[in-house]
């Protein structure tokens, strides 16, 4: 009965292992096919220690702006150049920035989709280093 019941055990261990590895897939590809998600994901994992990445919230460096408010700075959809040339700015220490074009796209997206509503002028994005 105890080989039985071990068998049992590693059955019902492999369903399990299964279930988790499909849902992970499942919601890696469905982030993967949402740009707005992933465009979070990049930004949350590469920006978030300095800005403020949420629809909520302060930058954790007072000097970073809020990404939510970033098209009263600049025409959000005019950074995508410089997300993919090399993103640098004239301040502290914040580091060169490239990104590859489907990862621009997502980034893109996810800060058109939080951008408040208030309206603002806009400045031109910085200059992509040559």
């Amino acid at each position: 009965m105890e080989g039985w019941t071990m068998r049992t055990e590693i059955r019902w261990s492999v369903v399990v292992l299964g279930a988790v590895m499909a849902f992970a897939t499942t919601s890696q590809a469905a982030q993967d096919q949402d740009p707005i998600a992933r465009g979070k994901a990049i930004v949350t994992r590469s920006c978030s220690a300095c800005h403020a990445v949420e629809v909520s919230g302060d930058s954790p460096n007072p000097t970073a702006p809020r990404f939510r408010q970033l098209h009263q700075r600049y025409d959000v959809e005019a950074l995508a150049e410089g997300l993919a040339e090399g993103l640098t700015v004239g301040h502290g220490p914040m580091p060169e920035w490239t990104f590859p074009p489907a990862d621009v796209s997502a980034i893109v997206a996810y800060l058109k989709s939080i951008q408040t509503q208030d309206s603002g002028a806009t400045i031109p994005p910085p200059q992509p280093r040559p």
